[in-house]
């Protein structure tokens, strides 16, 4: 049954692949986050844009790079130089 199982995710993530996708799974992996914060995220239209698939969430790679993109720091020079 658990080989079934993985089989199984590794079939619907090599669907997600072919999509240029990540996998919910993939991405809060990525993003260290439980699943109730990336719910939360969607909720309140935080993080990047996904597509619902039935009870799947998909993550295009482009709006996870996006979204990355928006909430990158630049490093403040000032600060550093006090290091």
């Amino acid at each position: 049954m658990v080989t079934d199982q993985k089989s199984n995710i590794e079939r619907i993530r090599k669907m997600a692949d072919s999509l240029d996708c990540l996998l919910e799974e993939d991405f809060r992996m990525l993003a260290g986050a439980t699943q109730s914060t990336v719910e939360a995220w969607r909720k309140r239209g935080q993080g990047p844009a996904y597509i619902r698939l039935g009870n799947r969430v998909l993550y295009p790679r482009e709006a996870v790079a996006e979204h990355l993109r928006s909430i990158t720091r630049e490093r403040n020079s000032a600060a550093a130089s006090l290091l």
